[in-house]
Order: structure tokens, then sequence, then C-alpha cells
């Protein structure tokens, strides 16, 4: 691309230098890019958009730039009709459309908000719309409203589609039929937008259009139609399985709110608020997504999910990247849905055909490729027409509309019936664990990849999973069906084939799914696990769970078993502004490496090291060592847990009458209040009139209802404290409170641990130990507070200064006590800063340590698992101050000043931080690593210098002589885990974002450092 206006601008934003993500026009796209057909449609020099470059960030289309022939920017309507094009493709953020001396930035998803105009003088390396404003997502902090996730295409057409279903279910239609109306009419529209159903076809085969059948009312000539299409096309989704008699049935009233659709109004306002569809443009994968989403409530009653688009372009990437042949593949999905998975691999195999044989593929050799390559089963009819639907499309794509045309005419562009054959369907074939699916256990598929069914079946069900799974002796945590999937796929595929889950985290990393993860590991050889706990409410709208993805190699018969010497890398990504770009990063600074033996021995390390680091896995280790709640409630007489009463147990023929507990006080968890540590005694209440008995009342119940007693809730604080308080009061509760109880004379150890149970120390712990808190819910076991970490005085290394921390906080939760009622909350909040001091010191905290416990208790906790896209910019993704950076670079001297220790090494460090200003667009910084030789009493030295030139200097002469990897020169956003060395220094190249300088990330680094002069693999 050398003539016209863009290479001026191009280069005056700093995109010229990424030549593998700026993909321009007359180019041909990469054969394994996940977007490929996009980027063509995008790019087309006869097509509708016509754009002259495309910037990709880590693989996703996010900048379009198109060049100003004199129409667009004087002519709004002209520039709509190319933002249309480009919305339908649900891939693009940001359109700059140029001309010599003018740039127009304009947003994709809103027709009315006003373009943005920039000379070109303005343009600047660092400035708006650079490829670092870009790449850093800078671009979404000025405009967060360009980014909304309602105006993308999918929430468009998904909010219209589920709005038509429900009118057609409400003329009388049942919902499946009402669903599979709707694919009816998105196929044929398909068909109509791509010019394959045209004037010419319907003058021919003698049938009218369907929008104006259906502005007519003229049912007869739609089943016509769709009788002519079935014919010509063939397809199982055309197949009418009532004789078209819905069409035949519907109400006039049914009718308008289909032209409704047709006619691209907005259903929910009836306003023309958004662009209108295109189903030339609109991705086959996208249709498909969409459509599982609310299909028949059947699938959310077995766990099914529908699978985002960029998550199954993830998953599709993890699972084809180890093979060596993609074309080889035999790609099986055991509960396809509506197809999404196995679409995303039959187009990325369509598009390595094409670029192998340097030509289109031909409609009868797309068929021959979907054939052969492509397996899917399901227990749901609907969706495995659906997932038939989205395959046709994909055999369609790009074909010409007269070629396919001509095709159909001479009896030759029949689709392949797929149901029955490629696709198997229903409670019989469709089910993965009956013995008549005849791919479950055929041991022939190369690549296996699966959403499985989230569900916890109840007690009173018993699915085909649970018997498969006792048949083959497997236990499976809380029967979960995923679980027995994972062990099941085993039998689908061959001994050197690949494995890739969507699942639930609980399947692996809960407390009850210990014994499951030893027995896996010692089936499957797992290589990735990518958590995705942070993303949980953005990523699967309904999901209570957060989302893993695992890929896994079946283990040969004929080699034993052996993990010991195996790693599995762990990827923890966590939500950034890339989501609002349709993206999912994983950054190297999310990357654990993991032994699978230790990964047998205890999956907790799945939540520790999911927030944490190994050095935070160190504190935790070295703190538990000493002893925990949980020792304390066994060995030291009188202490106990207890939970409150139960209205009801079904084990119980009599149950006990609560006379003896109307006359005391009662607790009800909805009305739990503290002030602070301590109970709002004015939080109790009369016992209630209506419970007359109760399960049961032993003694031991009745004691815990008096004396001193910490009681606690379930549920956190807003803060992600324990809701946990003190009392000596005598009351009851009921079993949704818990309570820790001792004899009176442990009263003072009590309060001791009511307070720290509220300490930040216990926030960081239970961040770092309890499964819950990490991942699903802001909710709190007692088996998580039984593990936290806890010894008396007389176990203490110190006995003498512990005992006399104990008093002192005990003293002072006694005052507060006798302190007036509205003043509490304002004394505790008072001491709660030297209260965190004396729990540090009784738990030994180093200096070091208390600094990471305040680290992740100001900034990670309240930046955990976001609601909304509007949330996105959380503290962890504040521009880093001149404190933290400072804070980060003291304690990487530190660091590696133990490291060097402990290696009996020599020599001293010095820092050199090179920082951008804050006025500049996606700012870098730059830490420089000076490693002297000479005493290593030798004072080490941070200085610290904002200079834009600098940082402008340095990254040039990394890019100059190739210090990086291609992939992570083009996007110094991605370097924050990679040790550089030029000369005598070593350099780190991070963004100034605060979750990359915090001291936990410096940890990492010196390790990294150490790793890299010893020349090992940095984790």
């Amino acid at each position: 691309m050398t003539t016209g206006p863009l290479p001026r601008w191009l280069d005056a934003w700093g995109y010229h230098d990424t030549s593998g993500a700026l993909h321009v026009a007359g180019s041909t796209e990469p054969a394994d890019h996940p977007y490929r057909a996009e980027l063509h449609d995008l790019l087309r020099p006869d097509g509708e958009i016509r754009a002259r470059a495309v910037f990709d960030v880590e693989g996703v289309p996010t900048v379009c730039f198109i060049e100003d022939d004199g129409r667009l920017m004087n002519d709004p309507a002209a520039l709509d009709a190319v933002r249309k094009n480009i919305w339908n493709q649900n891939l693009i953020s940001i359109v700059l459309t140029v001309d010599d001396a003018r740039a127009m930035a304009a947003s994709v998803g809103l027709r009315d908000i006003k373009p943005e105009i920039i000379e070109l003088s303005q343009a600047k390396p660092f400035g708006p719309y650079s490829r670092e404003d870009v790449q850093s997502g800078s671009v979404f902090s000025r405009h967060p409203d360009w980014f909304l996730p309602e105006t993308r295409v999918d929430r468009v057409l998904l909010r219209n589609l589920a709005i038509v279903v429900g009118d057609l279910e409400k003329s009388g239609l049942e919902k499946g039929d009402a669903q599979l109306l709707m694919a009816q009419v998105m196929f044929v529209a398909y068909l109509e937008h791509r010019g394959i159903v045209g004037d010419s076809y319907r003058k021919r085969r003698n049938v009218g259009g369907l929008h104006d059948l259906v502005r007519a009312r003229d049912r007869a000539g739609i089943t016509r139609l769709l009788a002519q299409l079935k014919n010509d096309f063939n397809g199982d989704l055309l197949e009418p399985t009532d004789g078209n008699a819905s069409w035949r049935a519907l109400s006039d009233w049914a009718l308008q709110k289909l032209e409704d659709f047709l006619g691209q109004a907005d259903l929910d306002s009836n306003q023309l608020a958004f662009w209108s569809y295109d189903f030339r443009y609109i991705p086959v994968e996208l249709i498909s997504g969409i459509y599982e989403s609310f299909l028949s409530e059947e699938k959310r009653d077995v766990g099914a999910y529908y699978t985002p688009r960029h998550l199954a372009t993830l998953v599709v990437d993890q699972a084809l990247s180890r093979s060596n042949d993609i074309l080889r593949e035999r790609v099986y999905d055991g509960a396809c849905g509506s197809g999404i998975l196995l679409t995303t691999a039959y187009r990325r195999m369509l598009a390595h055909a094409e670029v192998r044989v340097g030509r289109q593929l031909s409609f009868p050799e797309r068929v021959k490729l979907l054939q052969g390559h492509i397996f899917g089963s399901d227990i749901s009819k609907s969706a495995c027409k659906v997932t038939a639907f989205s395959l046709y499309l994909s055999v369609l794509e790009h074909l010409e509309p007269a070629d396919i045309t001509d095709l159909a005419t001479k009896g030759g562009a029949l689709l392949p019936k797929l149901l029955g054959g490629n696709i198997r369907a229903g409670r019989g074939e469709g089910d993965f664990f009956s013995p008549k699916n005849p791919y479950a256990s055929s041991k022939q598929c190369t690549v296996f990849i699966s959403n499985p069914p989230w569900v916890e079946p109840p007690k009173t069900a018993t699915l085909t999973a649970d018997g498969w799974a006792k048949r083959n002796k497997y236990k499976i945590p809380r029967r979960q069906v995923c679980g027995a999937f994972m062990l099941r796929a085993l039998d689908s595929t061959m001994d050197d084939g690949t494995l890739c889950f969507i699942l639930p985290v609980s399947i692996l990393a809960a407390q009850t799914s210990r014994d499951f993860v030893r027995v896996l590991l010692d089936r499957c050889r797992v290589e990735t696990i990518i958590n995705f706990g942070d993303l949980r409410k953005l990523l699967f709208d309904e999901a209570k769970q957060p989302t893993i993805v695992v890929v896994a190699r079946p283990r040969s018969k004929q080699n034993s078993p052996s993990v010991h010497a195996e790693t599995i890398e762990y990827w923890v990504p966590k939500t950034d502004v890339s989501l609002a770009f349709g993206r999912l990063t994983l950054h190297g600074t999310d990357r654990h490496v993991l032994t699978s033996s230790s990964l047998a021995r205890d999956n907790s390390l799945l939540t520790t090291l999911f927030w944490g680091t190994p050095h935070d896995l160190a504190t935790v280790t070295r703190l538990k060592l000493h002893g925990t709640l949980g020792d304390i409630l066994k060995s030291r007489l009188g202490w106990r847990s207890a939970k409150g009463f139960h209205l009801k147990d079904a084990s119980v023929d009599r149950p006990a009458s609560s006379r003896e507990l109307r006359n005391k006080p009662y607790l009800n968890a909805r009305h739990f209040a503290t002030h602070g540590p301590l109970l709002d005694n004015h939080a109790l209440e009369s016992f209630p009139n209506d419970i007359k008995t109760v399960a049961r009342l032993p003694k031991a119940l009745l004691e815990t209802f008096r004396g001193p007693r910490i009681v606690f809730t379930d549920g956190m604080t807003p803060e992600r404290e324990v809701s946990a308080a003190f009392s000596t009061k005598p009351f009851s509760f009921n079993s949704s409170i818990g309570a820790l109880a001792a004899p009176p004379k442990d009263g003072d150890l009590l309060r001791f641990l009511a307070a720290f149970l509220r300490s930040d120390l216990v926030r960081y712990l239970l961040l770092l130990t309890a499964y819950q808190v990490s991942f699903e819910r802001e909710r709190v076991a007692v088996a998580d507070l039984k593990g936290l970490p806890f010894v008396t005085p007389e176990q203490h290394s110190n006995p003498v200064r512990a005992e006399a921390i104990v008093a002192e906080v005990a003293a002072f939760l006694r005052d507060l006590d006798h302190a007036p009622h509205l003043e509490r909350s304002h004394r505790y909040a008072e001491w709660k800063r030297h209260g965190e001091t004396l729990f540090a010191e009784y738990f030994g905290l180093s200096v070091q340590e208390k600094a990471r416990v305040h680290e992740v208790t100001q900034y990670v906790l309240p930046s955990v698992q976001p609601s909304s896209y509007a949330g996105l910019r959380t503290l962890l993704q504040h521009r880093a101050s001149k404190v933290d950076t400072e804070a980060y670079a003291k304690t990487l001297m530190h660091e590696l000043g133990a490291w060097r220790d402990a290696m009996s090494g020599r020599g001293n460090f010095q820092v050199y931080l090179i920082l951008g200003s804050d006025g500049v667009a996606g700012g870098l910084g730059i830490v420089r690593l000076d490693i002297g030789s000479g005493d290593k009493t030798g004072k080490p030295r941070v200085e610290t210098q904002i200079a834009d030139n600098a940082v402008v200097a340095m990254l040039e002469d990394i890019k100059r002589y190739e210090l990086l990897p291609l992939r992570i020169q083009e996007n110094l956003y991605l370097a924050a885990d990679t040790v550089i060395r030029h000369e005598q220094s070593l350099y780190l190249v991070k963004p100034l974002i605060r979750r990359l300088w915090l001291r936990g990330e410096a940890y990492r680094d010196a390790e990294r450092v150490v790793r890299f002069i010893q020349g090992k693999q940095a984790l």
C-alpha cells in the first residue's frame, strides 16, 4: 500500500511497525487467522466496505481504516452504510476514515454518536487512536459508550429473537416450534441477503420473497417457498417436522411481529435504534451462538450454556494448536448444542484447505470436508437442527451466489443430510452416555472439543451419566455431568488425540473434587488449564460458576501413568478492557507452571495461585505450619463449631419442641448486624411464634446458645470481611447462622479470634484459600474458617508477647461493648489500623508480607469479578502512581537481594525507572536493572525519570536490535513478563497499569530475572 493518504496516517499513529497485526488490502490473510473470512470481507476492493487496512489486537480485528473517496466525510448516510456492514460482523470497534488532511473517528455500535475529527498534525504515536492508544485500551477510557455490549449485533439480534419467539408462543406455538421457525427465517434471510435466492431464482421457481410473503400474510406462499428451498438445497433445517403447520397456523398478529423483525425494527422500542441486520456479514458462529442462548428450557435444565464467540475461538485455537495437519483431524463434540464449536472448527479447516490449494473450495469439496471431519451429538433435537443450520451456512459462505443458484437448478447444490449421519440427536443416539451413540465409544476422533452440561442433578433424578459412571466405578464429585463427560471422552478419542473442554471451575478446584483430580491426572496428561474465574459475571450471563478451559491428552494404555515429571500451564487471566473489544487476552504475567504431582496432592493450588503468587503460597503455607483454627477446635477442651437448629429433617420422625427457646431472644440471619467484631444486640428479637418444633435440640446445641461465642453468617460484608461477631448474650438461631463456642475461661481468646476474623489478614487469606470466596460468590463455609492459621498464646513462639496481644485486643472489645451504641462503629474504625499491626505481629508477618496483605486488600479485593462492562476499569486497571512504581522497585531489589544471598552470590543492584507521563495514551514504563560486581553490602538505589522521549528512544532500541519475539515486539502491552538483555543491563517493559506494578509482581519479576540469568525459562 504505497498510494493514497493512509500510509501517512499509519506512520503518524505508529501502526506501520506491526506487520503481523496490520492487514492491508491486496494482501493474503494467514490461513490460521481465526477471522480470516471477516478480514476478506472487510478488505475486498470490490466489496461494500472496501477498507484499506485493518488492525487487529491479539488476533481480533479492532480498527478499520477507510480512505475517503470524497463522499464519506461529507455524507453521513454513506458513512452509515459502511458502519452498518461493519457492525454486522460484530468485531471492529473503531472506524477511522482518512483523507489527506483529516481523519474521522467513529463508533461502530451506536449510530447517533457524532464522529470525532482529527487533523493530521494532531496524529502522534502515543496520541488518540494511535496503536498505543488501542493496544493499551486507553481509548476505552475516553469513549466507554463506544463499547457498550448491548449495542453489539449479537445482543440486539438475541434480544429481538427472544421477543419474537415470545410473541409466537403467545399466538399459540410451542416454544420449540417457535424457535425452529425463527431458525428457518434466519436461514432464508441468509440465502436472500447473499443473493443465492434472488429475483432470478424466484422467477424461475415461481416463489416469492420471504419478507413480501409475510407482509402479504401469504401463508401458502411461505410454505411453497420453504418446500422449494428444501427441494433445491435439502438440509435438515428445512425439513418440516409438522408439514409446515406452524406457518399455516400463524395469526395475522404473529405475522405482523415477524414483519417487524424482518423490517429491522428494534422490537424492544419498536424504533430503528440500531443498524439493520445483514446476514451477508453476520458471522456464522455468531448466529449459531445466539441461537443456542435461547434454545428450549431443557438446555438450561441440563446445565448447558451459550458459548460466546470469543471463547469458542480461543477454545478452537487451543484444541488445534498441537495439530501437525488440521486437515487430517476428526473433530467430535459430544454435546454440540447449536454447534458453535463445530462451526468454528470447520471454518478454520476450510480456511486452511483453501490456502493449501490456492483457491476457493467448490461446493462439493466443502461438503466432502464437512462430512469427513466434523461430528457431533446432543440429546436436544432442536439444538442439532441448529448445528446443521450453522454448518450449512459455513458451506455456503463466500461462494458466488450465481454459482450456487446454477448448481441448485441442476440439482448439484443439495446440502448433506447431517441428522442421523454426522450429527446424532435424541435420547438414544444423541446421548453421549448411551451405548446407542455411535461416536461416544468409537475411539476414532482426534480432537474432542466440547462445552458439556454443567448440571449437578437433584437426588431424585438419575441420569445416564450416573449409570455410566457406576458401571465404570468412577465417583464423580457432586454427580456433575461434566466430570463424567471428561472421562467418557477418553472412549471417543484416539490415544494421540487432543481433549479440550469448557467446564465449571468447581470440577477441578472445589475441595470435594480432590479425588476426581487424581483420577483425571491418572487417565489424562493435562497440559493447560485456563481459569476465567475473574470474568464469571461477564462471560456466561447465567452461569453460577466461573469457566475454565482444560486441554489434555489421553494416556496411552501401553504406558504406565506418570505425573512426577509433568508440568501444567495454569493461566489465570484477569478482567481488563480487552473484553470490551471482544477479546480474551492471555498475558504472560498471568501464567503459572504447576507440576502435575503437586496438583494431584492438593488441588487448592488452583485457588491460591489464581490471585496469589508463589510468594503468597509460601506465606500461606508458613502460617498454617504452626496450626489452624480447625486444630484448635479438635484439640482444645470445650471448643466447638456448630450450626443453629434445623426446622425440618427428613430423617427425624419426632421433632423436638421449641419450648426451651421461646423465652430467649432470637437472632434472625436476615437481620444480622454488627459493630465491627461485636454483635449489635438490637438485632435480637423475640422467638418466632410460628416455630413450634425444630428437628433436634441436643444438649450441645443448647449450650451453644449461651456463653461466649462467635456467630457468623455464610455471607460476607461489602468489604469482603467475614460476617462474624462476638457475644456473650443468650439467644438462639437457626441453621443459617454458624457459631464457634468456647468455655468462659477462653472468652478473651474468642474475642481476639472475632477481631482477627474481621482483619485484613483474614480477608487476604480467604481470597487465597477459600474456593467460593475466590471464584463463586461472597460466601464463607465453616471449612474455610477451620483452614485459617491460628495458634493459642501457649503454642506461640513468644508466649508472653502473644498473651499480651490477646489481652490488649480483648480489652478493646470489652470497652467497645460498653461504649454508647452510636459510637461503636466509629471507635472500631479508629482502632482498626492499630489492630492490624497487632495481628501482623501475632502471626509473625515480615515487612514485605504486611505490604503484600495491604495491597491485596486495598487494590485486588475491590477489583474481583466486576459485574458489568462499565466496571472493567477496576482499581487494578488504573494507572500506576509514582508511589506504586517505586514500591515495586524497592520490593524487586529486596527480593533480588534475597535470591543472591540464598544462592551465595555477590554484587549489588541499581534500578532505574523510566516512565511515560500522564499525558500520553497507553503509557509504558521501563525497568532497567544494572547489576554491579562489587561488594553486596553496597547500598542499592532506585532512580525514577518521567520522560516520554526517553521511553520512545528505549523502545526504538529494543525494536532495532530485535530484543523481543515478533509477537511481543508488535504489542509491548504483552511484554511485562519478558526479561530483555541489552549490553550490560536487563530490562522489563511494563504497561503503566497498577496490577503489573504490585509488590506481588515484583516477587515474580525477581524470579524471572534470576532464571533468565541462569539461562532457564522464566515463569
